[in-house]
């Protein structure tokens, strides 16, 4: 895929408060992104680059076939999201959006098969076993679904620590964010004390919790929260008031 194609990009830093919020499914969120406004372009960039990850990853574990993953990836964001099918008819009333957005995949993917099926050379082709398109996973099996949710749990990780480390440069508290780092991200499952946190960086136990301010300290609970959500292995259900 043409990286210059990607539609996830920086935006613009929220205040303190929304950072320190568990980022779930932002209906305010798909609303700007659905209408035809100058904040629709910042809404529509933020919602990729909360999604993006996830909708290639359910495509890869429905399509189980990594060569056209990025196209149809790419496709599904041009033809579905950028052209306003998508979010405009997603209700809050109706359910959650994580259900909505596996639907719309999957309609995109059977959409996607029947206009390869009519050209001359196609060039999509989603199982290499008899049946093609029709061996798609079905939605009885969990594969999908837990990729999709994990994918959306890196993205939503990576977004929250590149804040945290723009907030911290902009301040010169690199070493700051470089103790939160050793002491959230490196070993989520087995944290260090801070007494090893501080002797890595050549500091005291004292020193080096000093060193993590009080928006640092909420953030680190909101990173490390966001984390726990990778390793989950329970129902997928738990995810469903978030994504």
């Amino acid at each position: 895929m043409d990286p210059d194609r990607s539609p996830a990009s920086r935006h613009p830093h929220r205040t303190a408060r929304a950072h320190l919020q568990f980022p779930s499914t932002s209906w305010a969120l798909l609303a700007d992104a659905s209408r035809r406004t100058a904040h629709a372009a910042t809404a529509l960039n933020e919602f990729a680059e909360r999604y993006y990850a996830a909708v290639r990853a359910f495509i890869a574990a429905v399509a189980r076939h990594s060569a056209d993953v990025d196209d149809l990836t790419q496709r599904f964001f041009e033809t579905v999201v950028l052209s306003g099918r998508l979010l405009p008819r997603a209700d809050p009333h109706k359910g959650p959006f994580r259900p909505y957005l596996k639907q719309a995949i999957r309609n995109f993917l059977v959409d996607e098969h029947r206009r390869q099926a009519r050209s001359v050379n196609p060039d999509v082709h989603p199982d290499a076993l008899d049946g093609g398109w029709n061996r798609l996973v079905s939605d009885a099996s969990p594969r999908p679904d837990e990729e999709l949710l994990r994918a959306w749990a890196r993205s939503l990780v990576a977004m929250a620590v590149a804040r945290l480390e723009a907030t911290c440069a902009a301040n010169n508290q690199e070493q700051h964010f470089q103790l939160f780092v050793h002491r959230y991200l490196s070993n989520p499952d087995d944290p260090p004390s801070w007494r090893e946190v501080g002797d890595t960086f050549g500091l005291g136990e004292k020193i080096a919790r000093s060193r993590r301010c009080c928006e640092i300290s909420s953030r680190a609970t909101l990173a490390q929260r966001e984390t726990s959500i990778m390793s989950c292995r329970k129902s997928s259900r738990c995810y469903d008031n978030r994504l």
